[in-house]
């Protein structure tokens, strides 16, 4: 039986790479396939048996508890997807100090900027970055 509890421990959280890149992306063409083949034999699935994403894990909430605190040197750094409802969507996720979950799409930006140039990475950390900027006095 598997466990309704989300894993726990240091290696859930894993470094998106170009190898995660390439399996996301084999699992996406998949789920397509599936649709597809649903879609031709017109077999509908009910709104309720479709799965949703996991309420705790939303881009701007602060990272569950029980996930514990990412490494410090996996905050600030895309990482895989932790939750299984994304995984279909093609993204992954960036936590930052203040454990803010931050998600972003892993197709190239503007059709040319890979989720691992140094342009993109850049602009990431900057738009997640969490100091307070103040305005005039």
């Amino acid at each position: 039986m598997a466990s309704l509890l989300p894993p726990v421990g240091k290696e859930i959280f894993r470094r998106f790479t170009r190898t995660s890149l390439a399996e996301l992306q084999q699992y996406y063409e998949k789920e397509e396939r599936e649709k597809l083949r649903r879609k031709e034999k017109n077999i509908e699935i009910s709104e309720d048996d479709l799965p949703r994403p996991t309420s705790d894990l939303e881009a701007g909430k602060t990272l569950p508890f029980i996930y514990g605190d990412p490494p410090p040197e996996l905050i600030n750094t895309p990482l895989e997807e932790l939750d299984s409802y994304y995984q279909s969507h093609k993204t992954f996720i960036v936590i930052n100090k203040g454990n803010t979950i931050n998600r972003f799409n892993a197709d190239p930006a503007c059709y040319l900027l890979s989720p691992f140039s140094v342009l993109r990475t850049t602009a990431i950390r900057i738009l997640i970055h969490s100091y307070p900027f103040r305005g005039p006095i």
